[in-house]
């Protein structure tokens, strides 16, 4: 009797036993699952996203090692969907010298170069009337001015492995900022003195519908949102056409969050720190005096900016996520970045009695090797989009 219970009793312990050992190799392996896929069952995300690799890797013959995207391939081959008031003309600026530098071939609007020879255009996809044609021998290579997003168009130009990356900006701070630049009649020349307020309060009385006005979803008009889109605002719709975005864009930059698009940028194209180095360009604070709000207002535009709130809060939700699967390492490049970025401003742009020197030297870190700017280098990231534009233009056609 007392030899059966001492077996009953082994065999429960190596039960609990057992029953322990399952549970601990079944965390592991959920543990596992979701650091590969980056999310709690949230696979639908997955595929948009990279993880960073070997920061720096010192086994590599250069001793520099920024192997962060999936190929370990530096990307040189860009489509930027430059929108108006989002910030778009600081991060063309970084395309347009990371272009310059290293000779390759941006797309040039077809206009006369006394106009905007940064347009290619407001109100139509790029065709061959209205981009110059490449160099002889020679093939696109940087797309970056206006334009409004077509894929099918895009692609005709532009190599196959060409990166897309877009910009957009809180929808209402987008408003203030055409308001304040484009000052549209439509808007500030209604008579009352809380005109932005009496328009919101009714914007199809003063705007159609389906109106390529820059008050109406204008984000939305240059990602190329069809345009039944802007008189129906079928959900369904709107959200098929924004997951098609989400497949073609590999990176949308949030002008809130410009920074950590930067780290992310320079990851997805395994660029150098110092090429994703930007100075702020076309920044207004001032308000012109006609431009008042009321309380309701920013709810008002939201009921009327339907396409440019739901693209903007996919893509923020979208860069949340793939900041996060970065890891612990893009913060601290991050902190590192925006210090770094700083020092330069200040050589750069001087205050006032302060001497610049020639250069400025930046120590290697782990996420650089040691590299300088110089007085050209700020030149390039003050000059105005137009003249870079016209510099540009003038080196690949001499025009």
């Amino acid at each position: 009797m007392f030899g059966i219970r001492q077996r009953s009793g082994r065999f429960k312990r190596r039960g609990i036993l057992l029953c322990l050992l399952l549970m601990i190799m079944m965390s592991i392996l959920q543990v596992r699952y979701y650091a590969m896929s980056g999310s709690s069952g949230r696979n639908h995300w997955e595929k948009f996203s990279w993880q960073a690799r070997d920061i720096y890797n010192e086994s590599q013959s250069s001793g520099l090692g920024f192997r962060v995207n999936n190929d370990g391939r530096v990307k040189q081959h860009i489509a930027f969907l430059k929108v108006h008031k989002a910030a778009s003309s600081t991060a063309q600026n970084i395309f347009l010298r990371y272009a310059m530098k290293r000779d390759l071939v941006v797309v040039i609007p077809h206009v006369n170069k006394i106009f905007y020879p940064n347009i290619i255009s407001t109100g139509t996809t790029v065709t061959s009337k209205n981009i110059l044609p490449p160099p002889t021998n020679r093939s696109y290579e940087i797309l970056c001015c206006h334009v409004i997003y077509d894929r099918i168009a895009f692609e005709r130009i532009m190599p196959r492995d060409t990166v897309y990356i877009g910009i957009i900006r809180e929808p209402f701070g987008h408003f203030v900022s055409i308001l304040n630049y484009f000052r549209p009649k439509e808007v500030l020349d209604i008579n009352d003195t809380l005109a932005v307020s009496k328009y919101l309060q009714e914007p199809t009385r003063y705007t159609k519908l389906n109106s390529k006005s820059y008050v109406n979803n204008r984000m939305a008009r240059e990602f190329g949102f069809p345009s039944d889109l802007y008189i129906t605002h079928n959900e369904t719709e709107i959200q098929f056409y924004i997951d098609k975005l989400e497949s073609e864009f590999q990176l949308v930059i949030i002008v809130e969050l410009f920074d950590e698009c930067m780290i992310l940028m320079r990851r997805l194209l395994n660029w150098r720190l110092s090429d994703v180095f930007y100075l702020k360009k076309n920044v207004k604070n001032e308000l012109f005096e006609k431009i008042k709000f009321t309380a309701g207002d920013v709810d008002r535009y939201r009921k009327w900016a339907v396409l440019d709130y739901a693209l903007y809060d996919h893509f923020y939700q979208r860069l949340l996520n793939q900041i996060r699967m970065q890891g612990p390492t893009f913060n601290e490049e991050l902190l590192y970045f925006k210090r770094i970025r700083r020092d330069m401003d200040f050589f750069c742009n001087p205050m006032p009695g302060v001497k610049k020197s020639g250069v400025y030297h930046f120590h290697a870190s782990r996420w650089n090797p040691p590299f300088i700017i110089t007085e050209e280098d700020c030149k390039y990231m003050n000059i105005g989009e137009t003249a870079f534009i016209k510099e540009i233009r003038f080196k690949q056609y001499g025009l």
